[in-house]
């Protein structure tokens, strides 16, 4: 933002008040502005002897034009302090009734086609006021003007001149004046030869230099005003005896130069005898049809909805009362006799940041004070927002190529000519690629035509990790186009790459199939019985591609047909070995890179969406991952592509994305989240659907996989420290909005016959992993307190050489790391009054959910009862250690009862129990899980453990010898 440095006392002086530096800053930040420095709280410079005043500089925002100078900060702020009206301002005839005209020549065009002027009569200048009049003009420049190639201001002495003027374009030989502060006179070649070396003009010579004709205006004996945008002439220089000053503006911008005329001539109108007036000029332009007089102060009527503004401020606010608000500002405001909703205002010429009623709106909200406005969220707002449709489009392709395993990164738009075009193999043939035109390395030189380097970049960067390495984006490349207005454009694309030992071509393919489909275009074929249904509205195909890029005969075109127009969106292919040379790469490289804005146009011209095709896959060629399987196994997970509103946003859509959400989290062990369902499944302004989306997705779970979404509990407050905190808190959320995953298969079917353990990685290590974390809970529940010191823990698993018979010789501390991460146990540290340090474990929230008190008597039931142990005397030792839950349960499933399933309300889920049998984790992704009933109470200590005496905890200590030596 533009910082005005105004002074300190002058100002005070006009604002009618003294102000200490914190209450003028709080009337800044009242205002909307903000002050920067007050310099009279430190050192000055003392210039010809004198200390520098004291000034504020105050940071101006970069739409409020009218505010660039002493007198806009001044006139506004009084206005807004209720000092004064708002000032009308008014176009005034010249003394002897002629307007002073500026004939505008036709060859102007070709340089800056565009002149408007005014006339400020009888001003009375001081020092300060010149300076800021001077300012001002530098601010616009800067600013508004773009360095002056937008607009160039030149103000002259009118009494030195005579219309009426004439705005020509002539050759730079034609030219000669003196210029500005000097004494000859100089053709405009040896201008621009004179001041190459100036530090001001300088930078503005490029802007006509190497144009065939200078634009320059005459007054009537031909004497020279101005050359814009470069130099006043010094015939007509102002001075602080001025009184009368004719503006002239060239322009190659029609309303920015409207906006400075109107600034300019506003603000310094109320130095005029009579204040506010201004004096206007004919412009004859007829060849571009510009004649008309300038400036035009007439302000520009509009209306605002008194609804609107109070859903955004979240106010109650009357007609009357805004409109008292927005005079405030500098409006003229009154209710509208249209409509009791409506406000007719009026806009001063000096406001041209005023577009739409938000802007009015945010002025009501400043008038009212920000500090006073409600700072609860309203109950219906006024500002809604929508993505736009190539964002909602990127997210989809974004979110399938994540739960596919892959994994994004975001390089740099910029890359070096060599990166977009040699190392690839491709040639420039000047008219793609937009350079830059003056790069400061040869690392940024021209906006890349293709997401393939940044890819190879970053895999390049990373070669120390891992193989295979699974990257993508979905981002922006641009190339030229000399047919827009700004002479290129943006393309969205996706792109994916491979990098491992294998060429990974096969997983690349059934990635981009993965993309295909959620894009709604069915693949196909000449085989037949491969060709999928819906082909008629949209298909893709491949076809061999011979492109440099790739290896000879390992590359394809994509050809998509939509709505009857074939059309090439993408490739595919394994790198050719230069290109893996030049970006330092060993292993092979799959990529893809997809155009996915050519299926915008065919969503936004449907109204409904077209049902989606079948997953459909080449013979031969595996899906992309085991996580893409699994949502492709789900053929309601096919999104409807580019839509904002309407079915893309649909109760249905968000359904399926729940449903995948929570697929693959728990197809990873992680939690499902409220706040990635509401990031990643719910459409905008839908949360009030969230129960109905909950409850529908744990319908389709239930029914076509055989689990349901179950809210983790919450950790237990498990040290003193911890307790004493939770107990000083005045409430405690009841729900974590965290789920997983849990079997709703009948308890007769949870064998490992009809649901075996999962296969990734191998049966063998997920058994063994799911038998490990049931033992470790187990103990955790059957020790005293229900937590279990670490050196015990390690005490028993050491008995059990885990390392070497559990986990094939994987090294426990790992094994138990990745429980706690996954939730099944909490690692808990506390230190006593001596300072040492102890060490426990409790149960996780995932541990209790999915295996629970019933789970831990399953597996209690299948440990003792095969050393004889009587029935009953095992259940009061269960009941006693566990809770009357557990005896229930059992007795339920012994019967042949069926669990009962409890409704989901809200984002609260309460829990449905199993046979208590120790099962295999997971659902659908090939892993199932048990868990138990509400926990009971415990009471006195654990029965199974430390029965009486103690002596029950020797007996299960040779138990478990027994069971270690008949294992092995």
């Amino acid at each position: 933002m533009p910082t005005i440095a105004v002074d300190k006392a002058r100002l005070f002086e006009a604002l009618g008040q003294d102000y200490t530096t914190e209450d003028f800053d709080d009337l800044c930040f009242d205002f909307g502005i903000e002050l920067d420095e007050d310099t009279s709280l430190s050192r000055r410079p003392i210039v010809n002897g004198k200390q520098e005043p004291a000034q504020l500089k105050i940071e101006i925002p970069a739409n409020r034009y009218d505010m660039l100078c002493f007198e806009g900060i001044s006139l506004m702020l009084n206005i807004f302090r209720g000092k004064r009206t708002s000032p009308d301002y008014r176009l005034v005839a010249p003394p002897k009734g002629e307007l002073q005209i500026i004939n505008v020549s036709k060859e102007t065009a070709r340089i800056r086609p565009y002149v408007a002027g005014a006339v400020l009569r009888n001003i009375k200048f001081t020092k300060e006021s010149y300076d800021s009049f001077i300012a001002l003009q530098d601010k616009l420049h800067q600013n508004l003007a773009r360095q002056r190639s937008l607009v160039a201001i030149g103000t002259h002495d009118l009494d030195t001149v005579e219309g009426p003027f004439t705005y020509e374009a002539l050759p730079p030989e034609e030219i000669n004046f003196v210029p500005l502060n000097q004494s000859r006179s100089m053709t405009a070649v040896e201008m621009m030869e004179f001041y190459q070396g100036d530090r001001h003009l300088s930078r503005y010579l490029p802007i006509i230099r190497d144009s065939p004709v200078y634009p320059v205006i005459f007054d009537s004996s031909r004497t020279v005003c101005s050359m814009p945008p470069i130099i006043n002439g010094n015939h007509s220089k102002i001075t602080l005896n001025t009184r009368n000053i004719f503006v002239d503006m060239t322009a190659t911008d029609p309303t920015k130069l409207e906006i400075c005329l109107n600034v300019l001539v506003s603000m310094f109108s109320q130095h005029l005898e009579e204040p506010f007036t201004v004096e206007p000029v004919k412009i004859v332009s007829p060849h571009n049809h510009q004649s008309r007089e300038t400036p035009d102060l007439t302000p520009r009527e509009t209306q605002a909805e008194v609804s609107y503004i109070n859903k955004c401020c979240g106010l109650l606010l009357t007609p009357s009362d805004i409109c008292s608000l927005l005079k405030r500002m500098s409006y003229t405001a009154s209710p509208s006799r249209a409509s009791p909703d409506l406000i007719d205002v009026q806009v001063p010429p000096t406001r041209a940041d005023v577009l739409h009623q938000a802007d009015i709106m945010e002025d009501v909200a400043i008038a009212y004070g920000f500090n006073k406005l409600p700072r609860s969220f309203p109950s219906e707002s006024g500002t809604i927002a929508q993505p736009l449709m190539i964002n909602k489009l990127s997210d989809i392709v974004r979110l399938e190529a994540a739960m596919a395993g892959w994994s994004e990164v975001m390089p740099l738009i910029l890359c070096s000519h060599d990166e977009n075009f040699a190392w690839l193999n491709r040639k420039d043939d000047g008219t793609t690629a937009v350079r830059l035109a003056n790069p400061k390395t040869v690392e940024y030189q021209v906006v890349r035509t293709s997401l393939l380097p940044g890819l190879l970049k970053t895999i390049r960067e990373n070669k120390h990790h891992s193989v295979p390495m699974k990257v993508f984006e979905v981002s922006d490349v641009a190339f030229k186009d000399m047919a827009l207005e700004r002479k290129s454009r943006n393309e969205r694309h996706f792109a994916a790459a491979w990098y491992g030992k294998s060429s990974g071509f096969e997983i690349v393919h059934g990635l981009m199939d993965r993309i295909m489909l959620m894009l709604k275009s069915a693949f196909v074929t000449g085989e037949e019985g491969l060709q999928a249904k819906g082909a008629g509205e949209a298909a893709y195909w491949i076809e061999e591609l011979d492109d440099p890029t790739f290896f000879h005969g390992h590359a394809a075109a994509i050809h998509v047909r939509i709505e009857g127009k074939e059309q090439i969106v993408g490739v595919f292919g394994i790198l050719h070995p230069t290109v893996l040379e030049k970006f330092e790469l060993r292993y092979p490289v799959s990529t893809l890179e997809i155009n996915i804005e050519m299926f915008l146009k065919r969503r936004s011209q449907q109204a409904e969406p077209s049902p989606s095709p079948p997953p459909t896959r080449r013979r031969g060629s595996p899906a992309a991952s085991d996580a893409s399987s699994v949502d492709g196994a789900y053929d309601g997970g096919a999104a409807v592509v580019g839509e904002t509103q309407g079915a893309g946003s649909s109760h249905e859509q968000m359904v399926k994305k729940l449903v995948r959400l929570a697929l693959a989290s728990e197809y990873s062990r992680q939690p499902i989240r409220r706040a990635d369902i509401t990031t990643k499944v719910m459409a905008p302004h839908a949360g009030r659907q969230f129960k109905s989306i909950f409850e529908e997705a744990n319908h389709q779970l239930r029914s076509t996989f055989g689990c349901q979404m179950t809210e983790l509990p919450q950790k237990e407050k498990i040290t003193s420290t911890a307790a004493q905190r939770s107990q000083t808190q005045n409430t405690v959320s009841s729900s974590t909005k965290s789920y997983i995953l849990t079997s709703t298969i009948p308890p007769a079917l949870r064998t490992p016959t009809i649901l075996p353990p999962a296969s990734v990685p191998t049966s063998a290590s997920e058994s063994a992993y799911t038998g490990l974390y049931t033992f470790i809970l187990s103990l955790i529940y059957l020790s005293p307190g229900g937590t279990i010191p670490e050196s015990r823990l390690e005490k028993h698993l050491k008995r059990m050489n885990a390392d070497n018979y559990v986990l094939s010789g994987e090294k426990t501390e790992k094994v138990l790391k990745r429980m706690e991460k996954e939730g099944y146990i909490v690692k808990v540290r506390e230190r006593d009054g001596g300072g040492e340090e102890s060490v426990d474990y409790v149960v996780g929230p995932r541990g209790k959910a999915e295996v629970g008190e019933v789970g831990v008597a399953g597996c209690v039931r299948k440990v003792f009862g095969k050393v004889g142990m009587e029935r009953e005397e095992l259940e009061r030792r269960l009941v006693r250690s566990l809770g009357e839950g557990v005896e229930m349960k059992h007795q339920r499933d012994e019967e042949g009862e069926a669990e009962p399933e409890e409704q989901v309300n809200g984002s609260e889920v309460v829990e449905n129990g199993t046979n208590g049998e120790l099962q295999p984790h997971g659902t659908a992704t090939g892993r199932r899980s048990t868990r138990g009933a509400k926990s009971a109470p415990r009471r006195g200590r654990n029965a199974l453990v430390d029965e009486e005496a103690g002596g029950d905890e020797d007996e299960m200590e040779e138990v478990e010898e027994d069971e270690s030596e008949s294992d092995r």
